[in-house]
Order: structure tokens, then C-alpha cells, then sequence
């Protein structure tokens, strides 16, 4: 097993802290989209007996809520670890 130095294990850990903090920016766009298009649903069906589309963005919205809390979590925990690397090995960055 090839063991990769403190540098490049902090390197590779801000590149995927990179790619958390991106994510949680798209999971808010896209939750943001999904309340304009339940909106828009909304506002098409009013009155209309079948709500079953307005419900499935609902539910779509709840679970994109889900995955935020989770990616935030992540990104967090790979904070902690960054912080307590630094601080074990006095790297910079």
C-alpha cells in the first residue's frame, strides 16, 4: 500500500471540501428551482381534482433538504479532520 504524505492527504481533503461546498451551492439552486416550479404547478392545478404532481415535488424537495443536511454534515467533518491534520503536523494551507 503506497501511503500518501500529510500534504497531499490535506490537499486531496480540501479538494473534496471544494466539492462538498459546491454541492450544498446546487442543492440550495435546485431547491430554490423546486420551489418556483411548485409554485407554478400550484398555481396550473388550482381548483384541479389530482395534486399527485405538486405532492411528488413536495416530496422531491424534502429529500433534496435531506441530502443539504448531509453534504453540510460531511463538509464538517472534513473541517474537523483538515483542522486536527494541521494541527498534528503544524501544515499549512
Amino acid at each position: 500500500m503506497i501511503r500518501a504524505s500529510a500534504a497531499e492527504l490535506i490537499s486531496r481533503l480540501l479538494q473534496a471540501k471544494a466539492h462538498l461546498d459546491r454541492a450544498r451551492e446546487l442543492i440550495r439552486t435546485a431547491g430554490s428551482e423546486l420551489h418556483q416550479a411548485r409554485a407554478l404547478i400550484q398555481a396550473a392545478l388550482q381548483g384541479a381534482a389530482d395534486h399527485s404532481t405538486a405532492a411528488m415535488v413536495d416530496r422531491t424537495s424534502q429529500q433534496l433538504d435531506g441530502a443539504g443536511i448531509a453534504v453540510g454534515q460531511s463538509a464538517g467533518k472534513v473541517e474537523e479532520i483538515l483542522t486536527r491534520m494541521r494541527g498534528l503536523g503544524g501544515l499549512g494551507n
